[in-house]
């Protein structure tokens, strides 16, 4: 029976690469210390697949994108790093599984084959020397309802029960964009709160308080996490919980978390 050992949440931002960053990243040494224990965490527990949600790659509006094939390969090009690239091992048995159970139950959601976005490859970048072996399920987010990723995230987790096998979840993400006048979106309060609230509900396990966040905070918020996150949580499944935000700052602009859940 398959098991899913916890979800784990990295933020992506290519500026901590040092190559890129060119020293710059260490105005996030927070952010780089949460992803080191992150990285230990996800090493200790020794999954044999890694089910990582990103919310860039093929996103569709109205259903999850699942990559198939034996393996997929991504770069940094459109940062300027081509020679940033990465290549993962596909779990083919367990990507099947989830096809055939989307395809049976009429489920939204597509198989192609295609490329490791940078949301992607930011947090595998960092944790690839560690999970030799590993294999991957990538899967980008789709624009639905959070109910529904929720449920959508459930389905999944019941999916790979039935197979064999352990399963870290690994949400990529990035919280609001807006947390200064100088980021990438421009300052907005909502921003601030968004974040604020991601945090305490994270620390609190509160899957209720995620589902329910009011779509005039989030909206305007200019986040990328959030629907990762739904869609994580509902893979980890229902159940007592308990969680770590391991660090949360936001130098520029931008909110980065580390934080990991599990059920107890």
């Amino acid at each position: 029976m398959g098991q899913i050992q916890g979800m784990f949440i990295m933020p992506h931002p290519p500026i901590l690469i040092s190559e890129l960053g060119k020293g710059k990243e260490r105005e996030a040494m927070k952010t780089l210390q949460g992803m080191e224990e992150i990285i230990k965490k996800i090493k200790d527990s020794n999954p044999d697949t890694l089910v990582l949600i990103t919310p860039h790659g093929e996103v569709q509006q109205n259903r999850l994108t699942f990559l198939d094939g034996e393996n997929a390969t991504g770069n940094l090009a459109e940062f300027g790093y081509r020679n940033i690239e990465l290549t993962m091992e596909l779990d083919t048995i367990n990507i099947q599984r989830l096809k055939e159970g989307f395809q049976e139950e009429n489920l939204p959601g597509v198989f192609i084959e295609g490329s490791l976005d940078h949301g992607a490859l930011v947090p595998l970048h960092f944790l690839e020397k560690e999970i030799s072996g590993t294999k991957l399920i990538h899967i980008s987010i789709g624009m639905l309802e959070l109910k529904a990723l929720y449920d959508l995230g459930m389905r999944i987790k019941e999916f790979l029960a039935e197979g064999e096998g352990t399963f870290a979840v690994l949400v990529s993400g990035d919280l609001s964009h807006r947390l200064k006048a100088e980021g990438p979106y421009g300052y907005d309060q909502r921003g601030v709160d968004f974040d604020l609230r991601i945090v305490n509900a994270i620390k609190r396990c509160s899957v209720l308080d995620i589902m329910n966040m009011p779509e005039e905070i989030y909206g305007p918020a200019g986040e990328c996490g959030l629907r990762p996150i739904v869609l994580g949580f509902g893979i980890l499944g229902e159940g007592k919980m308990t969680s770590q935000v391991l660090s949360y700052e936001g130098p520029f602009g931008v909110g980065y978390m580390n934080a990991w859940v599990r059920r107890t």
